[in-house]
């Protein structure tokens, strides 16, 4: 009995000094939602027809290769687009080519560009998937 009113009395302290278990807090924007879980920070896609925007670069020497996967929510969901290989030069990103995307339910597209060396370059999005516009950009590669 003693045992079981101190547990209690432990659980009631720590529920007033705010020790909680880790719970999941979310606030949508535009085109994505913040979710917190314990101390971690992730973005999630928050779109209606896209299951999946995946912009990525990798580079081998001065070859780039800009890669881009996405996933429409429906199997005849129609998908087109551009993927962009863009620079970071004099303060800002500017694009340096760029390719069509076209496809029903999800487009893998896979490019290869002789790139400068000491240059920063990124992959960008923009697609419409079935009626839906998102635009999603890759982390940086610098050669």
């Amino acid at each position: 009995m003693k045992l079981k009113k101190i547990g209690v009395t432990a659980m009631v302290l720590a529920l007033a000094v705010g020790v909680t278990t880790p719970s999941i807090a979310c606030a949508m924007e535009v085109q994505e939602q913040t979710v917190m879980n314990g101390n971690h920070y992730c973005i999630i896609p928050f779109w209606n027809n896209i299951s999946d925007i995946s912009p990525r670069i990798s580079a081998s020497g001065t070859m780039l290769y800009p890669e881009v996967y996405i996933e429409a929510k429906s199997s005849k969901g129609s998908i087109r687009g551009t993927m962009y290989l863009e620079k970071y030069s004099a303060g800002r990103w500017k694009k340096v080519t760029s390719w069509s995307l076209k496809g029903t339910s999800y487009v893998s597209a896979s490019k290869s560009y002789n790139g400068s060396s000491g240059t920063k370059y990124r992959t960008r999005v923009v697609v419409n998937v079935d009626g839906e516009k998102a635009k999603a950009t890759s982390g940086t590669c610098e050669i």
